[in-house]
């Protein structure tokens, strides 16, 4: 049986239309947890945007043993209850992100501030954004506002699928290695320093914690979770994620996200 369980939220333990994972996926946690599992879970997202309220939201039992947020740039333990951030992107970085990207029609930037999102524009998805994370979203009052601060991350939610694909195969040409680009859903891209990774973040706590990553297993949909994928000693990524993440997984689920897929790999591989 695996020491550690790992899995990013969105698209991964629940669907973009609901809330709470599934039946199955919630029954595992509390197993985990009885077996004497480590358990955590790894967002994109901030964790005052509302990682850090998953355990009381799903009716869990227990709060989660660690939280990663940021994509690993933020990692919060249960044991001492603090939070620690790494590699912020600099105000000149996001200075040259904006300027370089700012000839790109259909595009949205946006940064997030501590309990809200701050957008170029305010537009009806950046509405729905805040409705859907419980958060206030801010427009700026020109785009200099987007780099008044280093932040973890900035992201640039597109028009179209066709329109991410150009701006993520034009930052990944200008910045190279020196910032890193990648999409976490089809419409949306974002960039950060490279140094922040879900895997690093997963190679610190499991350092710290005299956890090998061999006896770690991961759980994850899109791009932003390859690293994690990578750095686990096995490593599955969900039916309906992308294939970049799929290529980086040991295994496929059977079920989508969106039908307990997680839930039902766990169950039916007799992981717990």
């Amino acid at each position: 049986m695996a020491r550690l369980f790992i899995a990013d939220v969105d698209g991964t333990l629940r669907g973009r239309n609901r809330r709470i994972p599934g039946p199955l996926t919630l029954q595992a946690f509390e197993e985990m947890h009885r077996k004497g599992m480590t358990v955590g879970i790894a967002s994109g997202r901030p964790l005052w945007q509302g990682v850090q309220d998953h355990h009381t939201e799903w009716h869990l039992s227990y709060q989660f043993d660690f939280l990663l947020g940021m994509n690993g740039g933020e990692i919060w333990t249960a044991d001492d209850g603090k939070k620690r951030e790494f590699h912020l992107l600099s105000k000149e970085a996001l200075k040259e992100i904006v300027t370089v990207l700012h000839p790109f029609t259909g595009t949205n930037p946006f940064v997030y501030r501590e309990g809200s999102e701050l957008s170029l524009y305010f537009d009806e998805e950046m509405k729905a954004s805040g409705i859907r994370h419980g958060c206030p979203v801010y427009q700026c009052k020109d785009e200099t506002d987007l780099y008044a601060m280093p932040t973890a991350k900035i992201l640039y939610r597109c028009d179209s699928a066709e329109t991410a694909e150009k701006v993520e195969n034009y930052a990944r040409k200008t910045f190279g290695t020196r910032i890193a680009c990648f999409r976490t859903g089809p419409d949306l891209v974002e960039l950060q320093d490279p140094l922040v990774n879900k895997g690093e973040g997963l190679k610190i706590y499991c350092r710290e914690n005299g956890i090998d990553l061999a006896d770690v297993i991961a759980f994850g949909d899109a791009e932003n979770d390859i690293q994690m994928l990578k750095a686990a000693g096995h490593s599955v990524c969900l039916k309906d994620g992308m294939e970049d993440a799929k290529a980086s997984a040991d295994e496929i689920t059977e079920y989508p996200c969106e039908e307990d897929g997680v839930g039902h790999y766990l169950f039916d591989h007799a992981i717990i």
